[in-house]
């Protein structure tokens, strides 16, 4: 069957049997249905300028209207072209003729060609006929003028060619939403050419399917979804209708602001020239379910990167999402597609996972190989860049991929600074992998420089330290590496050594890791001192240990003891840990001697020191002091020995000699434990008095203070040392005077009469005074009205007691 034919003008002949606007002749067959859309499709009107003449070239100027409808399910797809013809038979302007065709197939089997490209078709007739019936076409129409070259020529000349996308991005919208686009050129011919490029760009059978008239004299009276006109013409968009209108005017560059159809920024890139050729590859991925535009995008994206055309990031998502979720396409070209969206792109790790996991499906086993290391490197990549997104690492198990992953990792190190290679090697290790031990240390050699680099001006932040412990924990490369460095800072730069050292986390290194290098791991001690100093002897003695000749100098000590002395608790830690074949130069031996010279301010201290001096009492250790210190030393231990067990002549001797002055732990001895040991000699009164009045003031008063204490209580002792002091009142200061008559008052108001009794009776040699008043004051306390007397209030200024005087008896009880 052949496409049926309708001419329709103002004529005196035609179907109607009366002059006027009528179909001139129609082919058999077509139905009244037809003939109505036909009428009111190809309905008229020139533009002012031109309505009054009929002037061949003034004709040929007026806008032709190449219009067509697809029809809908029940329908036939209509394509016209109106011409205007000036004066109608009975001479009046106005007159048109419009030429239509229909045809379930209008374009011809197969759609080879577009109903835009009737445009200027040699099909097309302008004239009537005399017979009323006009024969069937008997195939597609012959196309016009039209091409992709000369539609790409057109818009490279045209000043606003390049806005071609946005067209279309309205198109696309028109067609999803029922709205129409209005394009304003300065003819239809320009107009037709607009049209082809939307109509070239879109997918065929979305092409085949929009209705468009390159020119209407009242376009806001069309729902075509494709609209011309030209300037001349006024559009009157009232406010009831502009919204379902896109208006370009491609003559002013008045175009709306709409934003760019994902589909139409993909085709502006393809181009008009290519576009037809790019559908038919598309051909391979559609799945014949594409109804709207938006059905064609995924296919599109897929045979741009086939043809390798370059995707946005979105493009690139949505093929992702689609070849994801897609289920017609064969397994190699699913496959293929994959790989080329692979080749063409970088991917995130998330579209890496999808395509990895479609090649998988489709049996790629190189590309899953290389899409699986390319995302082990997104993901080495993210760790080093700090990435808080990025994954935590897991073992790798399989062989394949760890071989991959272990050279990515190896090309990444080489060539990443030194935080980024902290971390690195954080995410290797948590991977599992195996890297060259060589390209290890390398690296770790620079990072370490690298380090020492910034700690001259600033320390490790703490979140790079912890990372640098663990790396150094868990790869004893590193380790190896940092000694390298390390070895090499020492040898280019001895004098600041020390001061990059200490910058540097301690923890990094062990100590059996400068097994091989003992100046390194003598220096590495020193600093470990600075940082632990709880362990600063401990370090002194490893030193020491690694020295050959072991010989302890004042240097060493100065470096670990930067005070420059040490208390006794620190030579008592420190004296144990010497090995026994030190050798203690003068330097260091002026150490140990200050030690014995230090005040020794509490019984605490005084202990320490006895301990250090009993430490120090072996022949070898006693070698390393000073002659005068060893003989300090050896004194000290002999007085301590006569104090714990003490017997009156040997305390004379001991409080009777002049000890230097230096001695601390000599005096300390006197001043502290001396006056205890007199107070529990079992000599007579008169050796202890003896030993008293040898004693310095300072001892004096502290064995007095005991004597004091202790007459609380009337014991052989306390009896024994109070007749020692009244042996010596006299002779005593007035402090230690006053002392004595505090434990004498004490002794009065305490002691029961018979304790007073033969006191009296022992200090009646010595003291008659002093008898007579505690033989009254026994007395005193036989009576019945006598009460313990309170301690006496002292006078302010001498001290003494405010009366001397036994206490009398009430009234009316004497004699």
């Amino acid at each position: 069957m052949g496409l049926q034919q309708m001419y329709y003008t103002s004529c005196e002949r035609g179907l109607t049997g009366y002059a006027g606007y009528q179909f001139n002749a129609v082919s058999d067959g077509v139905s009244t249905e037809t003939l109505r859309e036909v009428e009111a499709l190809v309905a008229y009107e020139p533009p002012q300028s031109l309505i009054y003449s009929d002037d061949p070239a003034d004709l040929e100027r007026c806008p032709v209207n190449l219009c067509f409808v697809p029809g809908g399910p029940e329908e036939t797809p209509v394509a016209a072209c109106v011409r205007y013809v000036g004066r109608d038979p009975s001479q009046r302007f106005g007159n048109y003729f419009a030429h239509a065709l229909s045809h379930l197939d209008l374009t011809g089997a197969g759609g080879t060609s577009l109903p835009i490209e009737l445009w200027g078709s040699p099909e097309w007739a302008s004239r009537p006929v005399a017979d009323s019936r006009l024969p069937e076409l008997p195939g597609p129409p012959r196309p016009g003028p039209l091409s992709p070259a000369g539609v790409d020529r057109f818009l490279r000349g045209h000043p606003f060619g390049d806005r071609l996308p946005r067209l279309v991005s309205a198109v696309l919208s028109a067609l999803a939403e029922d709205r129409t686009v209005l394009v304003i050129d300065t003819s239809s011919e320009a107009v037709a050419h607009w049209f082809a490029a939307v109509c070239y760009l879109l997918p065929p059978p979305v092409a085949r399917t929009l209705s468009f008239a390159t020119y209407l004299s009242r376009p806001e009276r069309s729902r075509l979804r494709l609209v011309g006109t030209v300037p001349e013409i006024p559009v009157g968009l009232g406010p009831d209708i502009q919204d379902a209108f896109h208006v370009f005017d491609l003559v002013s560059g008045r175009l709306p602001e709409l934003p760019e159809h994902p589909l139409a920024g993909l085709l502006g890139r393809v181009g008009v020239p290519t576009a037809q050729t790019f559908w038919s590859w598309t051909n391979d991925y559609v799945s014949g379910r594409e109804h709207d535009p938006q059905d064609w995008y995924a296919p599109a994206v897929a045979a741009a990167v086939s043809g390798g055309t370059s995707l946005d990031d979105e493009e690139v998502a949505s093929l992702v999402g689609w070849l994801d979720t897609c289920d017609h396409l064969p397994p190699d070209v699913l496959a293929a597609v994959v790989r080329d969206l692979y080749r063409q792109r970088q991917l995130s790790a998330d579209q890496l996972t999808v395509l990895s996991r479609i090649a998988r499906a489709t049996h790629d086993t190189e590309l899953v190989e290389q899409i699986q290391g390319e995302l082990l490197e997104t993901e080495m990549r993210r760790h080093m860049a700090d990435d808080p997104t990025a994954a935590e690492p897991v073992p790798i198990r399989d062989p394949v991929l760890r071989r991959q992953a272990t050279a990515r990792f190896g090309d990444l190190l080489r060539d990443c600074d030194d935080q980024q290679g902290v971390r690195l090697l954080l995410w290797a290790s948590a991977a599992c992998l195996e890297p060259e031990h060589d390209t290890l240390v390398r690296k770790s050699a620079e990072i370490t420089r690298a380090l020492l680099s910034r700690t001259v001006t600033a320390r490790v932040d703490e979140r790079l330290r912890a990372r640098l412990t663990r790396v150094a924990a868990d790869w004893p490369e590193f380790r190896e590496g940092m000694v390298l460095a390390l070895s090499d800072q020492l040898h280019q730069q001895p004098h600041h050594f020390p001061e990059l050292l200490r910058g540097l986390p301690g923890e990094l290194l062990r100590e059996n890791d400068l097994e091989h290098h003992p100046a390194l791991r003598e220096h590495h001690l020193i600093a470990r001192a600075e940082r632990e100093p709880t362990r600063t002897a401990e370090s002194l003695a490893r030193v020491l240990m690694m020295r050959e000749p072991c010989v302890l100098d004042g240097e060493l000590l100065r470096k670990l003891w930067p005070s420059g002395r040490w208390t006794h608790e620190e030579a008592l830690e420190v004296v144990p840990l010497l090995p026994a074949s030190v050798q203690v130069d003068g330097s260091a031996a002026t150490w140990l001697e200050a030690v014995f010279a230090r005040d020794i301010r509490d019984n605490d201290e005084l202990v320490l020191c006895l301990e250090l001096c009993t430490l120090m009492a072996s022949p070898a250790r006693l070698a390393w002091l000073p002659r005068d210190t060893r003989r300090c030393v050896e004194n000290a231990l002999q007085i301590a020995e006569l104090l714990a067990r003490p017997r009156a002549s040997a305390l004379l001797q001991v409080a009777e000699t002049k000890w230097p002055a230096l001695w601390q732990p000599v005096a300390a001895l006197l001043r502290r434990r001396l006056p205890r040991a007199l107070l529990e000699c079992p000599g007579t009164p008169l050796e202890i008095s003896r030993v008293l009045l040898a004693m310095g003031d300072r001892t004096a008063l502290s064995y007095l203070e005991l004597v004091y204490r202790a007459a609380a209580t009337p014991t052989l002792e306390s009896l024994r040392n109070i007749l020692a002091v009244v042996t010596v009142q006299r002779s005593v200061s007035t402090s230690q005077k006053e002392l004595l008559d505090r434990a004498l008052e004490t002794v009065e108001r305490q002691w029961s009469p018979s304790d007073l009794d033969r006191l009296a009776a022992e200090v009646r040699p010595l003291d008659a005074g002093l008898a007579e008043r505690m033989t009254r004051r026994a007395e005193q306390k036989h009576t019945p009205w006598y009460k313990p007397k309170r301690a006496r209030k002292r006078d302010p200024k001498t001290g003494a007691p405010d009366s001397a005087k036994p206490q009398s008896p009430p009234p009316g009880t004497e004699g």
